[in-house]
């Protein structure tokens, strides 16, 4: 008589299947979410125009903000300095260089938002981290479906 061997389910210190692919579902699902919004942040800012605004600095302050680099976070000051726009409304700018009661070019973007200088455009890197997380995001859903799926054995 021939032996049959029925291919088991049981994986010797793994989690069961069913676990495995859930976590890889959510896992899928929470990169996605993450790489769709980095998605759209990034191509809202490579197609935001910016006009040149002429403008008057009326007054500054500084502010405190919280910094982290590699040996930890502290507190730093930022000056900024608040502009009277052509239409009458003030803004506030970040910057080191513009001196109260100077004319000054700033520049306005399409949502509002004012700058000292243009914002450059989205480089490679973002737009590659973008496609990575979409990717990885692919990935984790094809595991899943795969964890589920039982092997078959010859």
């Amino acid at each position: 008589m021939a032996d049959v061997r029925r291919p088991t389910d049981e994986r010797a210190g793994y989690p069961p299947r069913r676990l495995t692919a859930a976590v890889l579902a959510i896992g899928a699902i929470a990169l996605g979410a993450l790489g769709v919004v980095a998605i759209v942040e990034t191509a809202s800012r490579a197609i935001t125009s910016t006009s040149p605004v002429a403008t008057t600095v009326v007054g500054e302050y500084t502010e405190e903000r919280l910094v982290a680099d590699r040996r930890g976070s502290r507190y730093a000051p930022f000056r900024y300095v608040i502009v009277e726009l052509p239409d009458g409304t003030a803004a506030d700018v970040r910057s080191d260089d513009l001196d109260v009661g100077a004319d000054a070019t700033v520049y306005r973007s399409d949502s509002g938002a004012v700058f000292e200088t243009p914002p450059s455009a989205p480089g490679p890197i973002e737009w590659a981290v973008c496609a990575s997380a979409v990717a990885g995001a692919l990935a984790l859903g094809v595991g899943s479906v795969r964890a589920m799926r039982r092997p078959t054995r010859s």
